[in-house]
């Protein structure tokens, strides 16, 4: 072994090459971190008084599932008025009966469902979009099946952004993938890329660039969904309702970010593996429709993660008797290992993710992959994407 630093411009550009982008991967994961944990810290005081509020649940014919999710909401510590709006899909004698059941403990909750014959339209916008008209109060708190409200504060997170005569129209809220319910094959991979998706839209919206919310956890005003039209633009999409049209109304003035461990939901599955996948697909297809959305840094993120930790490899693997070349290798990837691990795990802790030690480094290394097969899923695969599909 010998030792020169009189290296080939080939093991030059490596070696500038890996640390370039481990400076890239690891400053935006770190910067990422920060924005997430300032988001946790810094939540605004409650008002004197909250505004009333209109709880709407999308429902798919899961009578049990559904009256989970409603006795949580119906015990939220909420101080104003309240109402709960269910909107099924299609009439269900379950859901009714389920309905009914808890009326007779809360008064304020109503029940309304979808035609069963639309056809040619988003059932789900359709859905939102009755909710919206049907619901009494100037703020509407949107969530789902397969939800979990873990905290009776959490309507009070959500709602203290708003004031009567306030700037704030549209609140971005986060829904967490369960570390405890997600134990299958492949739950760690699922963590990781489901955090770094997560970072890329919430850490847009906390500088000030929101183009996405989760369907799972957002409320925003009437006034603001009337004003848009509802989802008049994306008609022709059967997706679109936590993305294109929240791209159409947020701006950096009228748009709030509630992190705080309250407010946060869970987020349940049968089959985790499908269910995210098909999700991230979902959104590959629909933000391709939006604007307003950040392209570069995320881009570089993704090509920057395995970049810095394949690179000092080749460039070791190209004078594996240079002890110098095999000497900053080793720095460099061991202080990038370092550097995204740390900064992946503060991330994942912060959104109450699965923290992940060692598998971070393989993870990051891979997950380009992983992201070229959603790209194709969404390009090629056969997932309804228009409505006359």
């Amino acid at each position: 072994m010998y030792f020169s630093f009189e290296l080939s411009p080939l093991l030059w550009t490596l070696t500038v090459a890996a640390l370039a982008a481990a400076c890239v991967a690891c400053g935006y994961v770190w910067v990422q971190a920060r924005r997430l944990g300032r988001a946790r810290r810094e939540a605004p005081a409650e008002p004197e008084q909250l505004m009333p509020a209109s709880v709407i649940v999308y429902s798919q014919d899961e009578a049990e599932a559904l009256e989970t999710l409603l006795r949580s909401i119906m015990a939220q510590d909420y101080p104003a008025p309240m109402e709960i709006i269910v909107v099924n899909e299609g009439e269900s004698t379950d859901v009714r009966d389920t309905v009914a059941m808890l009326q007779a403990a809360f008064p304020s909750l109503y029940l309304t469902h979808t035609p069963d014959g639309a056809r040619s339209l988003s059932r789900k916008k359709l859905a939102i979009t009755l909710g919206v008209k049907a619901a009494r109060h100037d703020v509407v708190v949107l969530t789902a099946i397969g939800a979990e409200i873990r905290s009776p504060q959490w309507l009070r997170g959500m709602m203290r952004h708003f004031t009567p005569d306030g700037p704030v129209e549209l609140v971005i809220g986060y829904a967490a993938q369960m570390p405890g319910d997600d134990t299958g094959r492949g739950a760690r991979c699922r963590a990781f890329d489901a955090a770094v998706r997560a970072v890329r839209w919430l850490g847009a919206a906390i500088a000030g660039h929101p183009f996405r919310a989760t369907e799972f956890n957002v409320a925003y005003t009437r006034k603001a969904f009337f004003r848009n039209k509802g989802f008049s633009r994306s008609l022709n999409l059967h997706y679109g309702d936590d993305d294109i049209f929240i791209s159409e109304i947020a701006r950096r003035d009228n748009t709030a970010v509630e992190l705080t461990a309250d407010s946060i939901v869970g987020l349940l599955a049968h089959d985790y593996g499908r269910t995210l996948r098909r999700a991230a697909v979902r959104h590959i297809f629909t933000e391709g429709h939006i604007r307003r959305r950040p392209r570069l840094w995320s881009a570089l993120n993704a090509l920057c993660m395995p970049a810095a930790l394949v690179l000092p490899i080749a460039a070791a693997a190209l004078a594996p008797a240079n002890g110098a070349v095999l000497a900053i290798a080793a720095v460099e990837l061991a202080g990038t290992a370092a550097a995204l691990t740390t900064g992946w795990r503060c991330v994942l802790r912060r959104l109450d993710m699965r923290e992940l030690g060692a598998s971070v480094m393989p993870l990051a290394a891979t997950y380009w992959v992983r992201r070229l097969m959603l790209l194709a899923r969404a390009r090629f695969g056969r997932q309804k994407r228009y409505t006359w599909d």
